[in-house]
């Protein structure tokens, strides 16, 4: 008697089971591909489809995690009921239009990270771990962590007021000058930390600043007035302008 497809998924499944490691974690991915695809295509266009395939593959690992052969259920069926967050994460990203798109774009990076490591090693990644794959600092990493969509889209449509509902409004500030800050260049980030106090940096004078940038105070006076003209637009957030107007 022939086997079948549904049969030869149940016996890469037990040897997942029996051995999870990235190998037979992988030969399980592969033979759900058309399984997976199915919902990434189904809702790709709002969110880039890499980004949806990682987190898919992420959910399809959780569901050979979950799979209790003895419920009924077969393992397919189980995969793509679990599988069905990544419309929810479609909804979420349509809800938070506002979100600027250099901080969606931290937010994209720092999920297919997660899930490309979670996916190759079997767990999530430390801080450091995340600092050698993206070269972010591990301040930016929390930050970003701290508003990361896919642990928020469990709570479905409330997200993007947990955004904006002004609750978190100092917060959200840094996440928004934090894209203006990875414009700098390295002499510029100095400055603007040492004018504003951003990332905890103490306030310094401009003769001061110009001793740890190795720059006259003329050239820091002047790098910090075009730095002010850029920031400009931003000052007019009330928060923003109380905690780094000056």
């Amino acid at each position: 008697m022939a086997t079948t497809t549904a049969q030869q998924d149940f016996e890469a499944w037990k040897a997942y089971k029996a051995n999870p490691n990235p190998a037979t974690r992988s030969n399980l991915l592969r033979r759900f591909h058309g399984v997976i695809f199915s919902q990434v295509n189904k809702w790709s266009g709002p969110i880039p489809a890499d980004v949806l395939e990682s987190q898919a593959k992420v959910l399809a690992v959780k569901a050979f995690d979950t799979y209790d052969p003895s419920k009924g259920t077969a393992l397919a069926t189980h995969v793509t009921n679990n599988l069905l967050p990544i419309s929810r994460t479609v909804y979420t990203y349509q809800n938070t239009a506002r979100i600027p798109e250099h901080i969606v774009m931290k937010l994209n990076a720092y999920n297919t990270a997660v899930n490309d490591f979670t996916l190759t090693h079997g767990r999530e990644p430390t801080t450091e771990e995340l600092h050698d794959r993206l070269g972010w600092r591990p301040i930016e990493i929390t930050r970003v962590r701290d508003y990361n969509l896919k642990d928020l889209v469990e709570s479905g449509a409330d997200v993007a007021g947990r955004f904006y509902d002004g609750q978190n409004a100092d917060d959200e500030d840094d996440m928004v000058l934090e894209g203006f800050y990875m414009t700098l260049d390295p002499v510029d980030k100095r400055i603007f930390e040492h004018s504003t106090g951003f990332h905890g940096a103490p306030i310094l004078k401009v003769v001061d600043i110009a001793k740890k940038v190795k720059l006259s105070v003329s050239q820091v006076a002047y790098r910090k007035t075009h730095l002010r003209e850029k920031v400009e637009k931003y000052m007019k957030s009330p928060s923003l302008a109380r905690r780094y107007g000056r």
